[in-house]
């Protein structure tokens, strides 16, 4: 049923949540496998945690089957699906760390502004980052990669490379500028480059 599934069609998503709602359990899974896959990178952008994440999705879903008769199959059950994620998170950092004030609020409105980005636009665009970076000038794609998928400082990368820390931001800013490039809407860039650390389950170096 799955793979026949068109996220588009939201006749389909009203009759599996009508279906959920009344405890159909295949219902639930084919919901919960079209979903999870994009609500997993949406919580790991908070925790960068892959277990927590998990544990994160696992209660999330856990309420929703719990709470499956108060949905509404009129609202967005991926609206309804991630912010239940949101506050399960928020809880679950408020009990950890005591600290409510856990996001910055440019973030929280971004990462929003996310849920109902076609998954497939998403892939096309890691698939096209991915590509850019590989035609990077060979020292640029090092400190990039250097920085983007090791972490590493400024100065870490001119140590570990035997270059100047000046000549590594001149590598980043040289490698910012063209990816920026292949890019018609800089905005999109810039959102997207906020989100490496998603990126990276799928860019491996």
């Amino acid at each position: 049923m799955l793979a026949h599934f068109n996220m588009a069609d939201k006749q389909k998503i009203v009759d599996l949540v009508l279906g959920l709602k009344k405890g159909d359990q295949l219902s639930f899974k084919v919901l919960h496998d079209l979903y999870y896959k994009s609500l997993y990178i949406y919580i790991n952008n908070f925790t960068k945690n892959e277990f927590e994440t998990e544990d994160i999705l696992q209660e999330t879903f856990i309420k929703i089957w719990n709470y499956r008769e108060k949905l509404s199959e009129l609202d967005s059950f991926k609206g309804y699906l991630f912010k239940t994620a949101y506050y399960t998170y928020i809880d679950k950092y408020r009990k950890d760390k005591r600290n409510q004030n856990v996001l910055d609020g440019w973030k929280h409105q971004r990462l929003m502004e996310t849920i109902d980005e076609d998954d497939e636009i998403n892939l096309l665009r890691v698939k096209k980052l991915r590509e850019t970076i590989d035609k990077l000038p060979n020292r640029c794609k090092k400190v990039f990669i250097l920085c983007k998928f090791e972490n590493l400082t400024h100065a870490q990368i001119a140590e570990h490379l035997e270059i100047s820390p000046k000549t590594v931001q001149a590598q980043m800013s040289k490698a910012y500028n063209i990816i920026r490039e292949s890019f018609n809407d800089k905005g999109t860039l810039t959102l997207f480059l906020n989100f490496f650390k998603s990126i990276k389950t799928k860019i491996v170096y």
